[in-house]
């Protein structure tokens, strides 16, 4: 037999000489680098809300269902209760704590939103590997049931809700008005949490926190008038401060109040 070689590009090759019998060649390559993780990121679109009074009841209860591996959390009731302010404050408190966490936010108005913050996440298999880290994703105003499991124009997708993932690396927040649909999304009613009204004392803390100092009498008089419900109260609070000083707490009552 005659020379023989045999090159490469990857750095090694074999020469042979005259050769009369069998050759065995074993190449030894470099094990392939893991792939790096990437850097987690928190998609809030809101900043933290500097007047945020601390319902600390109602935050205490989501840290604990948060904690949960494959946790699902529905903050429920009316509309301007301050549900979405809440799931903001968890939001930002926990990236500020933990740090190292994905955080997803998808407005969850309407079916196209939806798919939209899913299109977002690119992969929605990628968030079932614990290898990635933490993740919460938060379904902002998700009121309507046939978002989640109506049929889509087109007939042919699946229910929305099919879709959302479950592992134990994440957890998913949820806020909504509607009862049923929180606790088909959960799972249980257990996972809900009722937000109701402020309690009159954080209604207050949260005029005086808009307006600063107020009459004591003026400012209880308007909170009650306005059910201490934060969406109200931050509203008059607004008008307030607009028209300043022609407009007061007090000459906003009702008359006869």
């Amino acid at each position: 037999m005659g020379d023989i070689s045999l090159a490469s590009t990857s750095n090694h090759g074999v020469q042979i000489g005259v050769n009369h019998g069998t050759i065995n060649t074993e190449f030894h390559y470099l094990p392939e680098r893991p792939e790096t993780p990437p850097q987690p990121f928190a998609s809030i679109p809101f900043c933290r809300d500097p007047d945020f009074v601390n319902r600390e009841d109602i935050l205490d209860q989501m840290d604990r269902r948060y904690s949960v591996p494959a946790g699902r959390v529905a903050l429920v009731g009316l509309g301007g209760v301050g549900k979405s302010q809440l799931a903001i404050e968890f939001a930002h408190q926990i990236v500020e704590v933990y740090g190292n966490i994905w955080i997803f936010w998808i407005h969850a108005g309407k079916r196209a939103r939806v798919e939209e913050g899913f299109r977002a996440i690119a992969d929605i298999n990628w968030l079932s590997n614990e290898r990635n880290g933490r993740w919460i994703m938060i379904l902002d105003s998700a009121d309507d049931y046939e978002v989640f499991y109506g049929a889509s124009e087109a007939g042919r997708d699946r229910p929305l809700a099919m879709y959302l993932p479950q592992s134990r690396n994440g957890s998913i927040i949820i806020t909504t008005r509607d009862k049923d649909l929180a606790s088909r999304l959960t799972g249980n009613r257990e996972n809900l949490i009722e937000i109701g009204p402020m309690v009159q004392t954080d209604a207050l803390t949260l005029l005086q926190k808009k307006l600063g100092l107020i009459s004591d009498v003026g400012a209880v008089d308007l909170v009650e008038v306005l059910d201490c419900v934060l969406l109200a109260i931050s509203q008059a609070a607004a008008y307030i401060q607009a028209r300043a000083p022609r407009s007061s707490v007090e000459n906003l009552m009702p008359e006869g109040t």
